[in-house]
């Protein structure tokens, strides 16, 4: 049971990235202004265009269903970490938590690099300390 929880996280967390990209101006909505008028923008026509006039509210309902769905205890386990610097608590679909990154040669095979990252808030990521060996990015 364990797994399909798992996916299904992953997929709302998927869903949840791309209703926030569409709010941010990169929609992919068919129904989207920014769709219905491409035939007359190749045309060198110039309409007057609000984008996500036409599905603006529809994303942010979206959003708030796919939080509150996200919200839900058997989530609880994915969504939330400790802090690697303060060890407080975070939520990973936060805006206020980072992912700090480093990276390393791999020490099998000299064409390939490691990776590491640590889920940390933006206030504590300027004590977070570099492993030995590693490099931040």
């Amino acid at each position: 049971m364990s797994q399909k929880d798992k996916d299904e996280y992953y997929f709302l967390t998927e869903k949840l990235e791309e209703t926030q990209w569409a709010l941010e101006g990169e929609c992919n909505d068919i129904d989207c202004n920014k769709y219905m008028y491409k035939a007359l923008l190749k045309k060198r026509y110039k309409p007057v265009l609000d984008h996500n006039y036409s599905c603006s509210e529809k994303l942010k309902k979206e959003k708030l269903t796919i939080l509150g769905l996200l919200s839900q205890n058997r989530f609880k386990k994915y969504r939330f970490e400790k802090c690697h610097v303060c060890k407080k608590a975070l939520d990973k679909l936060s805006d206020k938590n980072i992912i700090i990154s480093f990276t390393r040669p791999s020490r099998e095979n000299k064409n390939f690099h490691e990776w590491k990252g640590y889920w940390v808030h933006k206030k504590c990521k300027l004590g977070a300390k570099i492993p030995e060996g590693w490099k931040k990015l």
